[in-house]
């Protein structure tokens, strides 16, 4: 055998593999390429156009992008999305930290059935959601109701519904299942030998909280700030129907122009900016954290 075919032998047997990896992974990338980023790249060039009687034209310019970040309305809708979509991220991220740390360490004999019962909330209706708060906190809802029939109040509360703190409420509730998942995950690689050994060594609840459980868990609480983060913050169903005038988030922002003004190029433009803006706070998040918890 020639030492240029002895040289080729083994090239084969990687190509096949490569080759057969490429195939299995090729219907996912297709997939992906498809419906994920070529919609995307279609809505970036579309940012660079205009509308002209009522027409997409394919002008190039960034005057989408300047009124994007120069208008009042736009600046407001991004500040108010912060408010709400960074509260609701912190309170769900809050409640379900303490509801997958009662489950990791203190309710071990539960923890197959609470996590299927997240599983169910995850999985359950966001309309109904929605609804089922607008009964509760509505005029007409179960807790005036309820504090009118024991004469605590002698009107219905307004203010329950329909304002920042109604939207941040709901979307939390919403997204506590998604939060619990990841830190949870997280949590079930926290040796429980460590932390007794932490307070061993002198350090109290607290101490052995913030030095062992907190750094180990933080990658978890960081996934779920962001995934939380980033799903509220693109909402615009929960703050058109619970949020009022108070609870307008950029998403009703970036529907209505599309919808209803046909203004594809400028909802695009506000689109990528909020895409970029939420990207990064939240790289702002993690890497702060990482560098406070090191």
């Amino acid at each position: 055998m020639s030492s240029e075919a002895r040289a080729r032998r083994p090239l084969a047997p990687r190509l096949r593999r490569r080759g057969a990896a490429a195939a299995q992974i090729s219907p996912a990338a297709l997939f992906v390429l498809a419906f994920a980023v070529a919609p995307l790249v279609i809505f970036l060039l579309y940012s660079f156009w205009k509308v002209s009687n009522f027409e997409i034209v394919s002008e190039w310019n960034l005057g989408n992008y300047s009124e994007a970040l120069g208008e009042e309305v736009y600046r407001r809708a991004f500040l108010n999305t912060l408010r709400i979509a960074g509260s609701a991220a912190l309170l769900a991220t809050l409640i379900a930290y303490l509801f997958a740390h009662a489950m990791r360490f203190h309710l071990r004999r539960w923890q197959e059935p609470l996590l299927f019962c997240v599983i169910v909330a995850l999985f359950s209706g966001y309309l109904v959601r929605i609804f089922a708060w607008r009964t509760l906190l509505g005029e007409h809802g179960f807790i005036n109701e309820t504090l009118l029939s024991i004469g605590i109040i002698n009107e219905p509360l307004g203010f329950l519904l329909y304002n920042r703190i109604a939207a941040v409420v709901v979307l939390a509730n919403f997204l506590v299942p998604l939060a619990i998942l990841p830190i949870y995950g997280v949590l079930q690689n926290v040796d429980e030998r460590e932390v007794l050994a932490a307070r061993d060594l002198g350090c109290g609840p607290a101490g052995a909280f913030r030095r062992v459980t907190l750094p180990l868990a933080w990658p978890g609480i960081a996934a779920a700030l962001a995934l939380t983060f980033i799903i509220a913050a693109a909402d615009y169903l929960t703050p058109t129907l619970v949020g009022g005038v108070n609870g307008t988030m950029i998403g009703q922002t970036i529907a209505t122009t599309f919808l209803d003004s046909f203004d594809w190029p400028a909802g695009a433009a506000i689109s990528f900016v909020t895409l970029a803006l939420i990207l990064l706070i939240v790289a702002t998040v993690r890497l702060l954290g990482n560098r406070v918890l090191r």
